[in-house]
């Protein structure tokens, strides 16, 4: 494998919803959810529309046609009318009624366009699905050109919407070619294979070391899955001892995970291992042996009187109510 080289990532967008993510040509239907310049289907340049915008010109349509057809039937009014008077009712009933469908519409306007907006994602399901095709072609022709970055960023936007193991051993493929930073916006969980796979474990490794907070319950529960044959790996260990740190920023955790912490509890940094004394010591009365065997280990590490827990440094997202 070529040398691992420093990236800058582009951040991710953020949206209330998975439809924002995706943008169709003006002039032909097509979808996509990546950035691109031309539609691939047509050639068309900066013709691309982000959702729900289509639904939102559907829905104009349809308002000016209905209002449309209201300004008919006033004009029949008029021209049918036998006096003035008939002529001015017809059309201030028709001024009146175009006026209410107006007030009526602007107030149920969220509502129409998400009933039209679902309606044109049932019907547009194939456009979509042949728009992410070509998305995955232009991620895998940017892989074959060894340009990792770009090929990441479209397969991380993809991975939105196809979640399955092929999408994550790609993205996995290419983030194991950059030097990670804590300041970058990295994922996990939703990289988690289906089944073990070295390259996850890699990854893992260097998540662990520049932003461990990252790893969460389902990343514990892999690790767990498959420890033993994460222990057969040259720094499995390290990997084992991060997922084991991670564990103890949620105290209901400790019960779950009681022999991965207490196996790897020597190789703890001081504060998680201070952690697990003072989470040990809350359940002193319901599970002696592990309080007992973290005093061993606490005393063995640091020496002085292990039995009394020192404050530990409460972590961003920690659980930090003691027991009463």
């Amino acid at each position: 494998m070529s040398p691992k080289k420093p990236i800058q990532l582009t951040k991710t967008m953020r949206t209330a919803y998975l439809f924002q993510r995706l943008r169709q040509c003006k002039r032909c239907g097509a979808y996509t959810c990546l950035a691109a310049e031309s539609c691939p289907d047509c050639g068309a340049v900066q013709t691309w529309l982000p959702l729900p915008k289509p639904a939102e010109v559907v829905s104009r349509q349809r308002a000016y046609t209905d209002m449309l057809v209201l300004g008919i039937f006033a004009a029949a009014g008029f021209l049918v009318a036998r006096s003035f008077a008939e002529m001015a009712a017809a059309l201030g009933t028709g001024a009146v009624l175009i006026a209410v469908y107006a007030r009526i519409r602007q107030t149920y306007e969220p509502y129409l366009l998400r009933r039209i907006l679902n309606r044109l994602l049932l019907q547009e399901h194939e456009k979509i699905r042949r728009g992410l095709l070509q998305d995955i072609d232009k991620a895998e022709a940017d892989l074959k050109a060894e340009d990792y970055k770009s090929a990441y960023e479209k397969f991380r936007e993809i991975g939105f919407f196809i979640k399955d193991n092929p999408i994550r051993l790609l993205k996995l493929m290419c983030l194991n070619r950059f030097i990670l930073r804590s300041d970058m916006e990295l994922e996990l969980t939703s990289l988690i294979p289906d089944r073990f796979d070295g390259d996850f474990v890699a990854y893992l490794l260097e998540v662990g070391r520049v932003k461990p907070q990252l790893i969460d319950r389902p990343t514990i529960q892999y690790v767990v899955k498959h420890r033993e044959q994460i222990e057969r790996l040259p720094h499995g260990s390290e990997v084992l001892t991060a997922a084991a740190a991670a564990a103890l920023r949620i105290r209901s955790h400790l019960p779950l995970y009681r022999s991965l912490v207490l196996d790897y509890a020597d190789a703890l940094p001081e504060d998680r291992l201070r952690r697990l004394q003072q989470l040990a010591a809350e359940r002193a009365d319901e599970d002696p042996e592990l309080f007992e065997r973290v005093r061993q280990t606490v005393n063995r590490r640091f020496g002085g009187d292990a039995s009394k827990p020192q404050a530990v440094p409460v972590l961003s997202g920690e659980d930090a109510h003691s027991k009463s």
